[in-house]
């Protein structure tokens, strides 16, 4: 299992790279984790848009959603021209049919996905948990059986969330806040400190900080996780590469 960073900022994205996105590669299977501003062209440069074989958003947020459209467009004309052969399934969390804000065209399909599901994909089993966010958002745990990874999407700290990241193999957790901000929960994300906490009482085997602020020292961040967190972190950039 292999997943490549694609955008680990929050709300916009840094001249030249994306916010929210993941490539995951498992089995000679890619499925595209959030499709935020950006991922589109950070994507391409490690496969074709028709060898995607599915896409997975956690919630309708534009830091998570605003190239999706953009796709729809590419497997639109990808089918048109023959380049793609099946369908693209996205799989996108809403609470109910009527939320979904979104509709299917050629070449896509949009399929919903909620808290408490779970999918086979990929040779892999994701399993959904509900997140604490303003919109509604999903967050996933993703095993073959032997290893774990657990994605929280976006999210404000809440002890519920424990026993889905409980000893997964890698967590790539929100970091959306330095500790020094202490209301980060009346924004729906984590501070660096919550994120440890998270990590410490879960024992996880790895930690990646990821949804980054543009403010203040983003060097910063892994020591302040540090200080609840034994753990070994790592803050994500665009092209880094984690394999389990």
């Amino acid at each position: 299992m292999k997943i490549t960073i694609l955008g680990p900022w929050g709300a916009y994205p840094k001249a030249g790279e994306a916010t929210a996105g993941y490539l995951l590669e498992h089995q000679g299977k890619s499925v595209l984790i959030d499709c935020g501003s950006g991922v589109l062209a950070q994507v391409q440069r490690y496969l074709t848009l028709p060898e995607l074989d599915a896409v997975i958003i956690t919630h309708k947020h534009h830091d998570h959603v605003a190239d999706l459209g953009c796709l729809q467009y590419a497997c639109l004309i990808d089918t048109d021209l023959g380049n793609r052969s099946t369908v693209l399934p996205v799989y996108y969390a809403a609470e109910s049919d009527k939320d979904l804000n979104v509709r299917s065209l050629p070449g896509t399909e949009i399929r919903r996905i909620e808290a408490g599901g779970k999918l086979p994909l990929a040779g892999l089993d994701f399993t959904f948990f509900k997140t604490f966010h303003e919109a509604y958002c999903v967050g996933m745990r993703i095993s073959d059986g032997q290893r774990h990874l657990v994605y929280t999407a976006d999210t404000y700290y809440e002890e519920s969330l424990i026993p889905h990241c409980a000893g997964a193999d890698v967590l790539i957790a929100e970091t959306s806040f330095h500790k020094a901000v202490r209301d980060a929960r009346k924004y729906g994300h984590m501070n660096s400190e919550e994120v440890g906490r998270l990590a410490e009482q879960a024992q996880v085997k790895r930690l990646v900080l990821t949804h980054l602020p543009h403010f203040g020292d983003i060097g910063q961040l892994a020591p302040e996780v540090a200080e609840t967190y034994r753990g070994p972190i790592e803050t994500a950039v665009c092209g880094m590469e984690i394999r389990l």
